[in-house]
């Protein structure tokens, strides 16, 4: 019927880049095993999408070394705030990581700003909020568990959002907002590989916050200390995301 969503026949996935080394890591797992095509835009580069986002059946948005708020200085985003705005109001599946989770907390409406408490930065514990346990990704995760962060912008939950997971540093992990938006601002993804491929970005950023007692050789170590232990949680969540029905209306 004319001025329904159009649908796409077969999952497909659109992975926004903000660095181009970025890659989906420990994700790709699931989408490879289920034979998911999925395509990087590289924004940072002024790519833009020439076909319509309905097109895909999900949207990843992962992180960067700039912040949300800094679209005068990064024009790009501005771009990114449209195509994201367009994706939610289609009802498709999107997940936002790191920077990801900022940029949607602020297109729903909420602050996002520098953090007071620092650097998160390394492998850090994550815990989930009550909430979780009845999210339709969420719950196939603990209680708590290690995983990889590294961020100091920080953002408010936005209106009619649901909070997820806080940790001791930062309150604010993770949200979704109705029931096709999840916002996480750890990273799920990182193992040796895609930490290394940005190890130059993940070092400038400890420069930055004047982090010496933590450096890129330790991150790569404890990378391989902790995949087998994140892989799982990382192909449960994914498989989930990956499962929810494609461009629903909303």
């Amino acid at each position: 019927m004319p001025g329904q969503n159009r649908v796409p026949q077969q999952n497909r996935v659109l992975v926004i880049r903000h660095e181009t080394c970025s890659e989906l890591g420990l994700l790709e797992n699931q989408l490879r095993q289920n034979t998911i095509p999925f395509r990087y835009l590289d924004t940072v580069l002024g790519e833009t999408l020439t076909e319509p986002i309905t097109d895909y059946s999900h949207l990843i948005i992962l992180g960067g070394a700039m912040s949300a708020f800094e679209d005068e200085e990064y024009p790009f985003l501005r771009y990114e705030f449209g195509l994201i705005e367009g994706a939610i109001a289609q009802g498709v599946p999107t997940l936002g990581i790191c920077l990801g989770s900022q940029i949607l907390a602020k297109v729903l409406g909420a602050k996002v700003y520098r953090g007071e408490n620092g650097r998160e930065a390394g492998w850090c514990e994550v815990k989930l909020m009550p909430t979780a346990q009845h999210d339709p990704i969420f719950q196939v995760l603990p209680d708590q568990f290690n995983v990889f962060q590294s961020h100091q912008d920080t953002f408010e939950i936005p209106p009619k959002c649901v909070r997820l997971a806080w940790s001791d540093r930062y309150p604010n992990q993770a949200f979704r907002y109705q029931q096709h938006v999840w916002a996480i601002q750890f990273h799920l993804e990182m193992n040796e590989a895609a930490l290394r491929s940005c190890g130059a970005v993940i070092e400038k950023e400890l420069e930055d916050s004047q982090i010496e007692d933590t450096t890129l050789e330790q991150m790569l170590a404890e990378a391989r200390y902790h995949t087998p232990f994140v892989q799982p949680l990382a192909d449960q969540f994914m498989q989930q995301f990956i499962d929810l029905p494609q461009s629903i209306a909303v």
